[in-house]
């Protein structure tokens, strides 16, 4: 049998931020929209594997917020983690779905380094075979580098990999290289494309 294995974006694509910036704005006493406006500034470094200290001085260098403190460093990097290490209860189901069918799944995240060191207290973790974080892997999406990267370590051939991001360019760069790539749209869209795919039933 071919093997087909099921690689899924964490952000969005299985979990949502609710609640995110308003609790970083709680902490650094600014405005939730404040921190939206700055929190993607220098995101893509953090999660080529910039430190921590490094993304959240330039953070609050942005919002003229300071000093960074090793406890509101604390304080923030939990928050960001938190803010996104809790699937909605949708894409919670289509994981289990797929674990009881027995299909092989992988996480591929632009996540700093600081994420990966956290998943395994995730109460989900045993739900995906094989976690990928770009802060660890020194390139992140929509770079080849990190799709090369996934397929050296699943040792898959790109025609055995479907992805779902909720990003165009990352499912641009996945299709150009040889992946069965989705733009995630919500829960309900996701499971009618793997049904569609044969790996759930309706």
């Amino acid at each position: 049998m071919t093997r087909r294995v099921v690689v899924f974006d964490l952000g969005m694509v299985l979990s949502s931020p609710d609640g995110l910036y308003e609790e970083l704005g709680s902490i650094l006493g600014v405005t939730a929209q404040q921190v939206l406006d700055a929190f993607w500034l220098d995101r893509h470094a953090y999660d080529e594997g910039m430190s921590d200290q490094e993304f959240w001085s330039r953070t609050l260098g942005h919002l003229g917020v300071g000093p960074l403190t090793e406890d509101l460093l604390a304080a923030l990097v939990s928050a960001d983690v938190h803010g996104w290490d809790d699937p909605r209860p949708g894409a919670r189901a289509i994981l289990a779905d797929l674990k009881a069918a027995g299909v092989e799944t992988a996480v591929l995240s632009n996540a700093p380094t600081t994420f990966a060191l956290a998943a395994p207290e995730f109460d989900w973790y045993d739900q995906i075979g094989t976690w990928f974080f770009s802060g660890t892997l020194g390139v992140a999406k929509p770079d080849q580098g990190i799709y090369a990267a996934v397929e050296s370590r699943l040792a898959a051939a790109f025609g055995e990999l479907w992805f779902i991001d909720d990003k165009q360019v990352n499912v641009d760069a996945a299709n150009e290289r040889g992946w069965h790539a989705h733009l995630w749209v919500d829960d309900d869209d996701t499971r009618a494309w793997l049904v569609a795919e044969g790996f759930l039933t309706a």
